[in-house]
């Protein structure tokens, strides 16, 4: 299996990160933005970690990957889609649509609808369970496990993904933070921010056509990154994004 892996756009542990990778199945190689997109013919599946199109402004993304998140359904290339990724390209509707859901750094508009800016919350104490286990991606994966992990309070389009993964973490704006406050020097701060509680699932998958795709929200930093039941989560996920 050959797998295109994507950093950039958002600061994360690169040591960690590099060790992560090594423990991938198949054949790994790590792109950084804002390298050359490699397209998708000489892999099997792309390993988004990566957070470009949003900071410090959002940015249309180029040609060549409009073109190939379009051609997905065609192609049949395989995405997983990590943590803070799917905050990538704001200013381009597609790309929440083909993950499932939306991370927004600033109020906007999502599916013709005015939503608040997104909520997080560091080094979350939780318990992920499995909601699906027949899925290949859960084979092997307890029913439950517990991490110290970011929680995202943000928008997921919970009617057009296939459901795998939910916390026990409570998701309200009574305990996450605004991100636009973040973003104008106000770190940790929720004053003034209202967002209505948000979905637990924190791991879903989604089909386009013939391409397969899963998101993971955990992965932010070296501890769950080293921790083996998320690892072989990740490398479920990327064997069967990549119809192995």
């Amino acid at each position: 299996m050959r797998i295109a892996a994507f950093s950039g756009g958002h600061s994360f542990d690169r040591d960690a990160f590099a060790e992560f990778l090594e423990s991938m199945p198949g054949e790994v190689t790590w792109f950084e933005h804002p390298d050359t997109d490699p397209g998708t013919t000489a892999f099997d599946v792309s390993l988004h970690y990566d957070m470009p199109g949003t900071l410090p402004q959002p940015s249309a993304p180029p040609d060549s990957l409009r073109e190939k998140v379009r051609a997905a359904p065609e192609s049949g290339h395989g995405y997983v889609v990590l943590h803070h990724a799917i905050a990538s390209w704001a200013a381009w509707d597609e790309w929440s649509e083909f993950v499932g859901g939306r991370y927004l750094y600033r109020p906007g508009v999502v599916r013709g609808v005015e939503r608040p800016d997104s909520g997080y919350r560091h080094a979350v104490p939780q318990r992920i369970s499995v909601v699906d286990h027949d899925h290949p991606i859960a084979a092997g994966i307890p029913e439950s496990f517990d991490l110290i992990d970011e929680t995202y309070l943000c928008e997921v389009f919970e009617d057009d993904v296939t459901p795998l993964l939910r916390t026990d973490a409570e998701m309200t704006d009574a305990v996450h933070f605004s991100t636009a406050s973040a973003m104008a020097g106000r770190r940790d701060d929720r004053t003034g921010w209202h967002h209505a509680p948000g979905s637990s699932l924190v791991g879903w998958t989604k089909t386009n056509g013939r391409s397969r795709l899963a998101y993971l929200q955990p992965g932010d930093a070296a501890p769950t990154l080293s921790n083996p039941v998320y690892r072989r989560l990740v490398g479920a996920a990327l064997l069967w994004a990549a119809q192995r």
